[in-house]
């Protein structure tokens, strides 16, 4: 493995080609006062509370020049017993410590050893905390301490991972050959590539990092000093003595044009324009307005042929030539064909298509070919990012190159996601003149500027690629203070719009692409928006599309959330500059009032009647923002007591509610306040157009004109209006402190609106998914769309079995002895299922909750269970990393995870791994669900049109987790009674993939278990 391996996807070629130089840098390099006398540390500990746990290993290395010359390492008496989960993952013992020195004794030997020392160590604050918690390490608070993982985030943003482990395996970097913790291994091994990274880094990004904030605060930042310094020397020696280098400040802009610039040398220098003709025609391509609609003059589309697709799909066509040992598949065939015939007929489609078939590919294929044929674009929605990363960087490049091979054209393709995916770079500018702050974090002063100079440093190395997989602190930065939403973008008005705008300029080069690909949330906000967000395209395919009503719905939301409410009131009510646009404006006073005196003292009346409108509506906010939990009062449901967030349907009982009434009371007040505002806003808008020097405090102001319209129309519509076609809730928090409550409008038939938009502007519209059917019947999925519904609707169907042989290959348990979930001894007899069922097979094995009370209480039973057997359970707790969860089951071939929702769909453990999925509850949605309940108001059936079918595409999800390869076999444990004693359940088990289904008691099913080990 190398460099290319670690870098993030769609990382610019000169970046990668930068960080694979660095390992040479590194050797030939000399870094000065870094590279002498730098003692790199590591410690163990008990756990991760200083006021609680206790060192049980330090190790450290002093490094001159690169070269160990002394090692320091002793395990440490904590005093007290070791964790069994800190003993496994450190390989930690009691018996290791049981003579070590205790930890004062340890320090002090520790303080000797460093002497006057720069420390490096990675995530420096935890080890320093541990190294000087009492006064025999106390001389080491002197020392300097830097942070290898900020230099890692802040040198190298572009790489995946920068755990010490994934460092030394980017850089092929050769771990020492002593005996000592791992950790300070990998940090000597890397430490002078970090500063090689920072070396590569632009000069003039160097020095500022090295101003964002005094070493007291942020101590790392001193090596950006030191640096800064070392690069300006060498850059004097490359020059001559004696010549000044031309220094300018540090800009967005600067940074932005420097990223085009080496993009047109790269370009240039393979075979392209000159450097400033490739600058040229970029710059020309997206700062004028491209035209979307790229059809031949006579706007006839000319189609693939069947036959063409067909022969596609053939060992020796375009997708068989793409895989060694190809094998076609006739329902990956068919899929492709009926994509085509969706596209040349302008019918929209509804697919089925079982695992193993090869969607992504059976609708690649004929959209390549049509887009292509025709200069148009196509565009494809997925639901979630990561699927869609999946699309852009693996399946379309794969797809590009056998295109190429049968001597098609270059595939053009982008991919598109929300705005708050992507940097603003006018919010970002505006974090680079405000400079880093000190934070309060988990009652810690925690300084900014490592995350402000990362995301510098990310724009620096970034072309148009989102920020999906950016390492910042967002505790101390958050993610709303340098991004913005497609309301708030102040488009044309913005500086950076065009070339230079992440958004933008990504937008515009969708205009010429060929194959468009997007997630479901922005799709439809594209839809609910009118359009605007992303081109105009006729053709789409949507796939995993059992999630697109629910993601409809939630684009189409209308929400008034009291924690923006709150934001915006506080900066209208700071008589700060940088926060307050109003008082920047005034106290810039653009105008010579000497010049101009009508014109000045119009100014200040109206920056005065805005300023003090601006509180009115900050007060009238924050107070109709902080009564809205007292709508926890209208709260009936009895089983919400024991939470702290609920969720209330808003319906006429609750409208009619003392409380309610009062808080339209307060909501009046808001709106009133609001149109005060607005109306002042837009008149300093207007006044101030054109006027120098006041541009950006016009577009700020224009913002907050812009936030508080959106919501006075929801305080409207929510509270007021109350229009039929929508559904009505309030999410609130029982906590006194803690402001959080939203209130929701969602829409009820989302088909009605897609009628009414969505298929009256496109020609035909492909929707794909692996579970779509109910018991093979494709009627919800096409009402709750509005298919088959007009003329612009109509849709063919299309059911295809999977690839896989899931008779043969998995193996379905009802079990029949056990209670049904609302029956006595219904949880003591699950627990004792997952006990036995897990030390039967001995792990391996995914079980999937609705409920997280449940979950923790079996957890809490089945876990001791487990470790009498060395067996490992982990369970997704509250503040437990998904993604954690997930490499860890991954790597672990015998481990066990108890997990919610978010483990229901989209994850993938093929082979041994995973050999088995339990299934306690069928997943129906709760009763007191606020669409639910309005549906159940409209609908005496709405339980069996609506949550019966969700229930089922569910567990189809759920079952699919299980075979996800041609050789994996498993067993699936339904753990529900109701699947035989209520009517519905064969509607369930119809739906299941698999026909060889056994009704069995728990001592059954856990021999079963037992055998299924191997």
């Amino acid at each position: 493995m190398s460099v290319y391996d670690f870098v993030s996807q769609g990382t610019p070629d000169d970046i990668v080609e930068r960080y694979a130089a660095l390992k040479n840098d590194a050797e030939t390099s000399d870094f000065g006062v870094l590279d002498r006398n730098v003692v790199i540390l590591d410690t163990e500990t008990t756990g991760f509370s200083q006021n609680h746990d206790e060192l049980t290993q330090i190790a450290a290395a002093r490094l001159e020049c690169g070269v160990v010359t002394e090692w320091f390492v002793t395990f440490v008496s904590p005093g007290k017993h070791i964790p069994d989960e800190v003993a496994r993952l450190t390989d930690i013992h009691d018996e290791d410590v049981a003579d070590a020195p205790l930890p004062d004794e340890a320090r002090a030997r520790l303080v000797e050893f460093i002497g006057d020392a720069t420390v490096v160590a990675h995530n420096a604050a935890f080890d320093k905390g541990f190294a000087t918690k009492t006064p025999s390490g106390y001389p080491l608070l002197e020392n300097l301490w830097v942070d290898s993982l900020d230099l890692a985030r802040i040198a190298l943003p572009r790489l995946k991972s920068h755990r010490l482990i994934d460092l030394v395996k980017a850089f092929d970097a050769p771990l020492s050959t002593h005996r000592a913790d791992a950790d300070v291994e990998a940090l000597c091994a890397v430490y002078r590539i970090l500063l090689a990274a920072i070396q590569a880094m632009p000069l003039d990004l160097v020095e500022y990092i090295a101003k964002l904030a005094p070493v007291e605060e942020w101590p790392t930042g001193a090596v950006f000093g030191f640096m800064a310094s070392h690069m300006a020397a060498l850059e004097e020696a490359k020059t001559g003595p004696g010549i000044q280098r031309k220094s300018y400040p540090l800009t967005i802009r600067g940074l932005r044009s420097a990223r085009f610039a080496k993009k047109a040398a790269r370009d240039s220098r393979e075979g392209g324009p000159s450097c400033s003709e490739a600058k040229g025609e970029l710059l020309a391509a997206y700062d004028t307005d491209a035209s979307s609609t790229r059809l031949r003059e006579d706007g006839v589309l000319e189609f693939p042929d069947v036959c063409e697709v067909e022969e596609a799909f053939s060992s020796q066509g375009i997708v068989g030539g793409l895989y060694e040992g190809y094998e076609p598949r006739a329902e990956q065939n068919v899929m492709a064909s009926q994509v085509l015939r969706s596209f040349s007929t302008g019918r929209n489609l509804v697919v089925e298509a079982g695992t193993g078939v090869g969607k992504s590919m059976a609708y690649l294929l004929p959209s390549a070919l049509l887009a292509l044929r025709n200069n148009t674009a196509v565009g494809v929605a997925t639901k979630t990012n990561a699927l869609l990363d999946q699309i852009v960087y693996k399946e379309l490049p794969l797809l590009n190159e056998g295109l190429k091979q049968q001597g098609f054209g270059a595939l053009e393709y982008v991919a598109l996601k929300g705005f708050s995916h992507y940097p603003c770079l006018r919010l970002v500018d505006k974090l680079m003149n405000d400079g880093a702050s000190s934070v309060m974090v988990m009652g810690k002063q925690v300084s900014q500027a490592p995350s402000i100079a990362a995301l510098l440093s990310f724009v620096e190395q970034t072309e148009y690629d989102d920020m999906d997989g950016l390492k910042l602190d967002f505790k101390t930065l958050p993610r709303y203070a340098f991004t913005t939403t497609s309301r708030d973008c102040l488009k044309r008005k913005c500086p950076y719009y065009g070339t230079y705008c992440f958004v933008h300029g990504l937008r515009k080069k969708a205009e010429t692409a060929h194959i468009v690909v997007t997630n479901h949330s922005l799709f439809f906000c594209d839809v609910a928006a009118d359009g605007g967000l992303l081109p105009d395209i006729r053709f789409w395919v949507i796939d995993e599309a059992h999630g697109a009503e629910a993601e409809a719905r939630r684009a189409l939301a209308v929400t008034l959330d009291a924690a923006e409410m709150v934001r915006l009131a506080n900066r209208l009510a700071s008589d700060e500059a940088r926060r307050n646009p109003f008082v920047r404006v005034e106290r810039r006073a653009p105008l010579d009032s000497g010049s101009q005196p009508e014109a000045s003292t119009l100014f200040y009346a109206l920056t005065e009647k805005a300023r003090a409108r601006g509180k009115v509506f900050g007060e009238c906010a924050i107070e109709f923002a902080h009564h809205m939990k007292d709508l926890v009062g209208c709260d009936t449901n009895k089983s919400n007591k024991s939470y702290e967030t609920i969720e209330l349907w808003i319906n006429d009982d609750v409208r009619s509610d003392e409380r309610f009434q009062t808080l339209r009371g307060f909501a009046k007040d808001f709106r009133e306040a609001a149109e005060k505002l607005i109306t002042s806003g837009n008149e300093l808008v207007a006044f101030l157009d054109g006027v120098d020097g006041a541009a950006d405090c016009q577009r700020d102001i224009a913002t907050i004109v812009i936030d508080a319209k959106e919501m006075l129309q929801s305080s409207e519509l929510i509270m007021e209006t109350a229009d039929p076609k929508f559904v009505y809730s309030a999410k609130l928090s029982k906590k006194p402190e803690r402001v959080s409550e939203a209130l929701q409008a969602q829409i009820i038939d989302v088909g009605q609106m897609l009628r009414e938009t969505l298929y009256e502007k496109t020609e035909s519209i492909a929707y794909a998914s692996a579970t779509i059917t109910i018991g093979k019947d494709f009627k919800n999925f096409i009402g709750s769309m509005g298919l088959n519904s007009s003329e612009s609707s109509q849709t063919d169907t299309c059911l295809l079995g999977s690839s896989y042989d899931y008779d043969a290959n998995m193996q379905v348990l009802v079990i029949n002895d056990i209670p049904e979930p609302n029956q006595p001894g219904y949880l003591e007899s699950l627990q004792r299922l997952l006990a036995q069922a897990h030390v039967a097979q001995q792990g391996s094995m995914l079980t999937l909750f609705t409920n997280r009370r449940e979950m923790e209480a079996c957890f809490d039973a089945v876990d001791p269970v487990m470790k009498e057997s060395g067996l490992r359970l982990v369970c997704q707790k509250w503040g437990v990393s998904t993604k954690g969860l997930r490499d860890d089951f991954l790597k672990d071939e015998h481990l066990s995870l108890f997990a919610l929702k978010s483990f229901w769909e989209g994850f993938d453990a093929p082979g041994a791994t995973l050999k088995s999925v339990v299934i306690p509850k069928l997943p129906f949605a709760k009763p007191t669900d606020p669409l639910s309940c309005e549906r159940a108001l409209r609908d005496q059936s709405a339980w069996s049109h609506y949550t019966l079918p969700q229930a089922v595409i569910e567990i189809k999800q759920a079952a699919g987790r299980l075979i996800r390869s041609s050789t994996d076999k498993g067993v699936l444990v339904l753990a529900d009674r109701r699947l035989l004693t209520k009517g519905y359940g064969k509607v369930f088990l119809n739906s299941l993939p698999s026909r060889t289904i056994r009704f069995c008691g728990i001592d059954e099913a856990v021999e079963v278990l037992r055998g299924n080990r191997a």
